[in-house]
């Protein structure tokens, strides 16, 4: 009998991420692919169940559980454990992963790609179905298409990053006699046949009269791409799809994204980018998630209500940004600086009272109540895009323009400005140094996106993980008790930029073969 086994998804994920009108659907577990993709009300059902399972698994499936930090930040040195933690945070900590840590497990990511792959093939066959035809006009469904291949590659753009070789499923898993079990494929393979094609079909397929920031939409295919192509050193595309993203986020103005800084949220409005993305100018995609309709966003490193959370800042981060930027807009609007006994309150997401970068700017406990506030998660907004603009110019020795980047966030966050014979970007006074200005932009790509799940990615794509992570590493372990002398660090072992394939995934699939140097 087939069943679809990604829409057994459904009932528990619309509970949790979607609109409430959706939660009438009868249990899925008994649905047919016949009797479910019939309606416009089915097509809308599907949307909602893709884009809510990979928004819970960023937030999290359960407390202390959201992907979207445990994947792009918490093994770097923007976060530490905290006093309410176990080996699973120790071993994030450390870099010193197991095959049973619960973050290893990429399933969260092969479920919304089994419910974009449905989405695939079974939306054409609604437009027959649907009595009214006006609900499924050809328009509407290669938007759907086109947001679904979007999904796709993006989940397995993050198992990319974050496993390497994976098996590639472009056909639902919808059977229970199918054969369940496939190889891993070359990661560049995955990059060629479904991440680079799917996004590419869905920013030609695009439906933006139906825009939303809280959607996949051409504005954020662009930004996707550019950071794909970032990811593969392919600075000619991802200057292509730079360029693009202008168009695509502001057609009427040719320039957007181009050299102007009022392209930009204002500083006074800097959190607006988190705690208002509808209007903000800045942001291009994030994650909505309704307390009241999908629960508490309880979430590691991320929510700020006093919950002993297992992930705090790092203490570095912590005391050497205000220090060193004391008039940074950014520092006080990203967490409490005043909580220096334990590092928790990463406030970003939440609406602060008082002018944004005073001693005076503070979020009430209230207002940054997990069980009580809404949170957007940024996946992209402009001042990343600017900051990879920057990297890409200096790579391809447009040192002069790269600067000009760098410093539209250095200008908006209040801080001075480099010049060519600053310091930090330059050996020689006048002239820019490729090494320190890709330093100085991955240093301020760590404060403009502190908590928004880039830096451990940023430091993998930099090959930078041993530079920045093996001192840091080494003195976690020396606070530990571990005499100087045994500290290991990080080491130099570039195979641990990945994780290990989860225990409970590896046994699912005797085709599947562990990341060296972990062990099953």
């Amino acid at each position: 009998m087939k069943k679809i086994l990604g829409l057994a998804l459904l009932t528990s994920l619309l509970m949790l991420g979607s609109c409430k009108k959706f939660l009438e659907i009868k249990p899925v577990t008994s649905i047919r692919a016949d009797n479910f993709y019939n309606s416009s009300k089915d097509m809308t059902a599907a949307m909602a169940s893709m884009y809510g399972n990979f928004q819970q698994a960023m937030v999290g499936e359960s407390q202390f559980n959201n992907k979207y930090t445990m994947w792009g930040e918490a093994r770097s040195d923007n976060y530490e454990r905290g006093g309410n933690s176990n080996s699973t945070y120790a071993e994030l900590e450390l870099n010193g992963l197991s095959a049973s840590n619960p973050f290893s497990d990429w399933s969260s990511m092969f479920k919304v790609i089994n419910i974009a792959n449905l989405n695939i093939k079974y939306f054409p066959r609604i437009a027959e179905a649907e009595v009214n035809k006006a609900l499924v006009t050809p328009l509407i469904i290669t938007d759907n298409i086109a947001q679904s291949k979007a999904m796709r590659a993006i989940a397995y753009f993050y198992i990319a990053r974050t496993w390497g070789d994976a098996p590639i499923r472009l056909e639902p898993f919808e059977d229970a006699t199918q054969e369940a079990k496939a190889a891993r494929q070359p990661v560049s393979e995955i990059f060629d046949t479904v991440i680079i094609p799917d996004l590419e079909f869905a920013y030609n397929n695009l439906n933006e009269g139906n825009y939303s920031v809280f959607r996949l939409s051409k504005g954020a295919v662009c930004a996707a791409l550019m950071d794909v192509y970032m990811w593969r050193k392919d600075y000619v595309n991802a200057k292509k799809w730079f360029t693009l993203l202008g168009n695509a986020k502001a057609p009427a103005k040719a320039t957007y994204g181009g050299n102007s800084i009022t392209d930009l949220e204002s500083a006074a409005n800097w959190n607006k980018i988190f705690t208002e993305p509808t209007t903000s100018i800045e942001a291009i995609w994030s994650i909505h998630w309704d307390n009241v309709k999908n629960g508490c966003p309880c979430m590691a490193g991320v929510s700020t209500a006093p919950n002993n959370t297992p992930l705090v800042i790092d203490y570095g981060i912590f005391y050497d940004w205000p220090l060193r930027y004391p008039t940074d807009i950014r520092h006080r609007a990203t967490y409490d600086i005043a909580k220096t006994d334990a590092r928790d309150r990463v406030w970003k997401f939440y609406k602060g009272s008082g002018t944004i970068g005073t001693a005076s700017y503070t979020v009430a406990a209230a207002d940054r109540e997990a069980n009580t506030s809404k949170v957007n998660l940024t996946m992209y907004r402009l001042a990343d895009m600017f900051l990879l603009n920057a990297e890409l110019l200096n790579k391809t020795g447009d040192r002069t323009n790269s600067l000009k980047y760098l410093n539209f966030i250095r200008t908006r966050a209040g801080i001075p400005a480099y010049t060519t014979s600053s310091p930090e970007v330059s050996v020689t006074p006048g002239i820019l140094d490729e090494a320190r200005l890709e330093d100085a932009i991955i240093q301020e790509r760590r404060f403009e996106l502190f908590a928004e799940g880039k830096r451990w990615f940023d430091l993998v794509r930099t090959d930078k993980v041993i530079q920045i992570m093996d001192p840091i590493i080494k003195a976690r372990q020396i606070r530990a008790g571990v005499l100087p002398a045994d500290a290991t660090g990080f080491g130099q072992d570039k195979r641990k930029y990945l994780w290990p394939l989860n225990r409970n995934v590896l046994n699912s699939n005797s085709l599947l073969v562990q990341n060296p140097p972990y062990t099953d």
